[in-house]
């Protein structure tokens, strides 16, 4: 008959191996959560550049149009917001159309084509107030990295110009 001898020793390999795995494994998901959590950053990041220079290019349209036209009987080719680059990208045209007209104020709204499109865009609001001396102009341009406002990465950026 065999007798085995128990061994004091055995087992603690395994229970190392384990330990180590575990330690691995923690440190290369907190390294994973890392890299996640910056790429939202930098998408965010570039959702909301791209919104502000939309509200930039908004607002400089509507200066063009108030220092150009009065913001009145603008022809109908001028456009605005075109990339020459991208022969999908026209540009928006310049319609501005009163909104509220009053003996003292007129607010001017530019109408977008398409408010539903999956790509940059921008909306203008210009108030004129006119006073005994003088007309103060407040142009309000809203910019977006996606028209679609019900799209939850849409990011709106604002850019106000007082004149």
């Amino acid at each position: 008959m065999k007798i085995f001898k128990k061994k004091k020793n055995g087992g603690y390999a395994i229970l190392f191996t384990v330990v180590v795995v575990g330690i691995i494994s923690m440190i290369t998901i907190g390294l994973s959560n890392a890299a996640y959590k910056q790429l939202i950053l930098s998408s965010v990041a570039r959702d909301s550049t791209a919104a502000f220079y939309q509200a930039d290019i908004g607002s400089e349209c509507a200066l063009y149009a108030d220092n150009e036209y009065n913001m009145t009987n603008i022809p109908v080719n001028e456009t605005c917001g075109s990339d020459p680059t991208d022969s999908l990208n026209p540009g928006i045209p310049l319609s501005f159309t009163p909104h509220v007209t009053n003996n003292r104020v007129t607010s001017y709204n530019l109408i977008l084509a398409d408010e539903n499109l999956n790509k940059k865009c921008f909306r203008i609001n210009v108030t004129k107030t006119e006073s005994d001396v003088s007309i103060s102009t407040r142009v309000q341009a809203m910019g977006y990295n996606i028209c679609k406002k019900s799209n939850s990465r849409t990011v709106e950026r604002a850019i106000e110009v007082n004149y």
